[in-house]
This record gives structure tokens, C-alpha cells and sequence, in this order.
């Protein structure tokens, strides 16, 4: 993978950016790239050489990283922090490396994630089913490294765009900057089948041509649901949209012929994080529908 500096930043800051301490491996898959699409892993594993990054676009993961780091520094009473564990799994090592594992009792422990997010992603909870991917994975880790985990944890959440006025105004705003929000995660035999299951899936994409490889879901992709707005013709603002096809020409039959439908599909989120994106024949398919605003920047 090749770094890029489209805005030409200094060479200190290039060298802050460009610093990753994660040590990579052919034969380990960590937490996080289990839960990959397969598209984009297998599309990144085949043009590895050729991946281009911008280092603008490393931005936004410095500030996670500040708050990891800081959070590491203070070293928390009874807690372990920032382990890496592995396990072999088939022909692979599995790793993830917990934040924080609290002591609950004399022998349990509980997993704590720290996450800076927006605060959005707290209000509709978009990523509450990737935090329990994740954490449970870090909790067979665990187990399998012969701690005792609760299968309740906690996700620490700072927000990044948290608003103080918003707090004031909205009682369903988060009242503070930083959330303790509870999970549930899987036990040891449902998060192991998942483990196999996404190795399969990885691995079997990675040896696919790109015509063959399975397209990422819109669940993958972060897609919004598709809608269909009821227009005036000439008007800018729908009069009502409804979230499926069949309420809205129901509501047509009582309208005048001077109203239409605009059927929106769900826009795409995850295709501008997407390092294989410039190579992806899906994404170039969804900016040509109309489902994606990105415009490659690779």
C-alpha cells in the first residue's frame, strides 16, 4: 500500500500520519478484518501493491488513537489494558486487542471498548451489532487465554461532534460527552461458528475474480432504506415519503395527475472508507445509479 499527499502537508505532519505500529501478518486475521466484507478484503488483497491512501484520510483515526493513548497511559485501577491475544483457528491466527478488561470479582473480568464517534451513531445505534461482533470475538480471545468474561460488557463512548446547546434542548441528545453503553455479547460456540464462517467467506472471495466475488449487502455498504417521495410536479420538497412502494401509490390514487413518485434508493456510506474502492466494479456501479455521492479520490 502506498501513502498519497494530494494537499501537500509538511513532512512532520506526512510522518505523524503515515506511523502505524501494527505489526502485519499473512497468516493472522484480526478481529475487525473478520468483519470485512468480503469484497472489499479480497479487492485489497489482490491489488495490495497498487492501494492508495491519501494521508488526509488518516485524519479522522488519529483522534481515536490520541484517545486510545491517553486512556493507556493512565493505567486504570484493576484493569489490564491493550493486550493482544491470539488464537489458531483452521490454517489461522485469530487475534483482537481488548482496551480494557475490568476485574468484577475475585476471578471475573468484563470487556470495556473505547470508541470516539459521532454522536449519531449513539442516537440510531448503527453500529450496536458491530460492537457485539467485535467485543465478542475479544471475549473468546479471552477465554481461550484463560481469563473468566462476563458476557455483559461496555462500550465507551466520546463523541466527537457532541453539542453542549443540543443537550440543553433535546432530552434524547446524550446529556453528556462521553456514554457507558451496555452489550450483550455471544457466547463461545455461537462466536466461534461466526469466526469460521467469516474465514470462509474471506478466504474463498480472495480467490475469486472480481465478476465472481459476492457484492457487498447494503447492510455492508451503511445504506440508508430506500423511499419512495410523493412530488408535486415543479416542487422541490415531497409532500410525504413513505417507505414502501405500495403506501405510496396509495396515497397517489387520491392525488391529482399533477403529483408524481420520486423512488430514492438507499445511499452509500462505506465506499469512501474503502481503500479498494478505485478497483471495485460495484462502486463504480453505484455512483452511475445514483447511490453513492462519492467521487473517487484515490
Amino acid at each position: 500500500m502506498n501513502y498519497t499527499n494530494k494537499r501537500n502537508f509538511p513532512q512532520y505532519v506526512v510522518e505523524w500520519l503515515e506511523k502505524d505500529d501494527y505489526d502485519y501478518d499473512e497468516n493472522t486475521l484480526s478481529a475487525t478484518t473478520l468483519m470485512q466484507p468480503p469484497r472489499s478484503y479480497a479487492l485489497k488483497k489482490q491489488n495490495w501493491d497498487k492501494v492508495e491512501i491519501d494521508i488526509e484520510d488518516l485524519i479522522a483515526s488519529r483522534y481515536g488513537t490520541a484517545i486510545h493513548d491517553s486512556v493507556e497511559k493512565v493505567h486504570l485501577t484493576g484493569c489490564k489494558q491493550e493486550e493482544r491475544l491470539k488464537q489458531a483457528v483452521k490454517n489461522k491466527i485469530i487475534t483482537g486487542k481488548y482496551d480494557i478488561l475490568r476485574q468484577i470479582d475475585e476471578r471475573r473480568h468484563e470487556l470495556i471498548d473505547v470508541k470516539s464517534t459521532s454522536v449519531w451513531t449513539y442516537i440510531y445505534g448503527s453500529k450496536t451489532e458491530e460492537y457485539v461482533k467485535q467485543l465478542s470475538i475479544y471475549r473468546w480471545l479471552a477465554i481461550q487465554n484463560k481469563y473468566d468474561v462476563s458476557l455483559k460488557a461496555k462500550v465507551w463512548m466520546i463523541f466527537t461532534d457532541w453539542s453542549a446547546a443540543k443537550a440543553k434542548s433535546d432530552p434524547n441528545y446524550p446529556q453528556t460527552r462521553i456514554v457507558i453503553k451496555p452489550i450483550d455479547l455471544w457466547g463461545d460456540e455461537i462466536t466461534l461458528k461466526y469466526i469460521g464462517k467469516r474465514m470462509d467467506l474471506l478466504a474463498n472471495a480472495a480467490n475469486l475474480d472480481q465478476a465472481e466475488m459476492p457484492k457487498c449487502t447494503d447492510e455492508e455498504l451503511w445504506a440508508s432504506e430506500e423511499t419512495w417521495a410523493i412530488m408535486k410536479d415543479g416542487g422541490k420538497r415531497a409532500i410525504k415519503v413513505h417507505k414502501t412502494e405500495e403506501k405510496a401509490l396509495e396515497q397517489m390514487k387520491e392525488l391529482t395527475p399533477a403529483y408524481h413518485i420520486d423512488h430514492r434508493k438507499g445511499k452509500v456510506v462505506r465506499c469512501k472508507y474503502c481503500v479498494a474502492r478505485k478497483f471495485c466494479t460495484q462502486y463504480t456501479d453505484l455512483i452511475a445509479e445514483g447511490r453513492s455521492e462519492d467521487h473517487d479520490k484515490i
